[in-house]
């Protein structure tokens, strides 16, 4: 199920003190070798308020990802947290748009910023991943193969072992 990021505007307004709002589903994003699909579940929680044409909100997301491996390009589910609280000034413009007189407030822009926040670019399976073989492409974590090792002279940069550096 998607995740519902949207607020009615007019619900925020008029609630006295805050609006919570809490919601579960999926959110597809993609960052580097991380990514959210159907299969990861989200789960944020919203505390909102407007006073003075300012909206300000805590919000704290659980959510679930797949990271691929830069060496041996295994794919690990992780879990991960975030919490952030933001201010906007409704009158003023702001990076996310927001806008008191459109029938919804979209939290989505909130949502996947603290969980790009979260995700590592070059994410490791192990500190100590063998990665690839070079030759055949197996998992060297998994397996070993028995390549005879080219001599230095075959390779074409076997000249720049001669420079003096």
């Amino acid at each position: 199920m998607s995740l519902n990021t949207r607020i009615k505007t007019i619900e925020l307004i008029n609630s006295k003190q805050s609006f919570e709002f809490n919601q579960s589903g999926n959110l597809n994003i993609k960052y580097g070798c991380n990514f959210t699909d159907a299969k990861n579940g989200i789960d944020y929680d919203s505390l909102s308020m407007i006073e003075n044409n300012i909206l300000t909100f805590n919000m704290s997301i659980n959510f679930d990802y797949q990271a691929e491996c830069g060496r041996c390009l295994s794919v690990d589910t992780i879990n991960s947290k975030n919490a952030r609280d933001f201010s906007l000034n409704l009158d003023a413009e702001n990076d996310y748009e927001l806008d008191l007189k459109s029938e919804f407030i979209d939290f989505e822009p909130f949502i996947s910023e603290m969980i790009i926040e979260k995700l590592e670019l070059n994410y490791l399976c192990n500190t100590s991943c063998k990665g690839l073989c070079p030759d055949c492409g197996i998992n060297m974590n998994r397996n070993n193969c028995n390549h005879d090792e080219k001599k230095l002279k075959e390779s074409p940069f076997s000249s720049l072992s001669q420079l003096d550096l």
